[in-house]
């Protein structure tokens, strides 16, 4: 971390320390603090540590709304929270906590709407995705990556480690291991389970 950016976290410690807090002893702050450790992989390639806490929250405002999802039980710890990091305008996350798995991120996140029924462990979406229904909801299994632009729309799974390439329509189930792309969506080959990145 470069010495302005150590400044500026320690300029906003204060109230880093009492989003820390707030996030500590809340219903979901195991899954909060996994979705923050996934934050600090994809930017700094490494795991948590209360710095680059500080420095992805400052950041990165798709986190905030990551995290406001995750106080959302509990009514003043969401709050005091949001009065400290407004979140970003644009990125909505409609599904409920409980059914959201720890290490979910976001890249970028503006322009994003998420609905779905639910969402697996460790999965990362990037900016302008669609994520709703018509009748039913999608279903998101782990380690998911859907990449930028994509829509997935109705009562569709997408399986384990599977990969959504970008501007992608998806109508049906994505199979686990298989990256899909195009309009309608369709079969491109086997992902990389093992993957750190996109790369449809």
């Amino acid at each position: 971390m470069g010495k302005a950016k150590t400044i500026l976290v320690y300029c906003n410690y204060f109230r880093i320390f009492i989003a820390f807090l707030l996030l500590k002893g809340s219903k979901f702050e195991e899954k909060a603090f996994k979705d923050i450790e996934a934050y600090c992989r994809y930017d700094f390639s490494s795991g948590y540590s209360f710095f680059k806490f500080g420095k992805i929250l400052l950041e990165e405002k798709s986190i905030r709304n990551v995290l406001l999802n995750r106080l959302h039980r509990n009514p003043i710890r969401y709050l005091l929270f949001r009065i400290l990091f407004k979140p970003l305008d644009s990125l909505y996350i409609n599904t409920p906590p409980e059914n959201i798995g720890g290490g979910l991120s976001f890249q970028h996140g503006f322009s994003t709407i998420v609905a779905a029924k639910k969402i697996g462990e460790n999965c990362r979406i990037f900016q302008q995705c669609t994520i709703g229904f018509s009748i039913e909801p999608p279903v998101i299994d782990d380690n998911v990556i859907i990449c930028a632009g994509a829509i997935v729309i109705g009562n569709v799974h997408c399986h384990s480690n599977s990969v959504i390439g970008a501007g992608s329509v998806v109508t049906k189930d994505v199979e686990a291991d298989s990256v899909v792309a195009g309009v309608p969506a369709h079969w491109l080959r086997q992902s990389d389970s093992s993957r750190n990145g996109a790369s449809a």
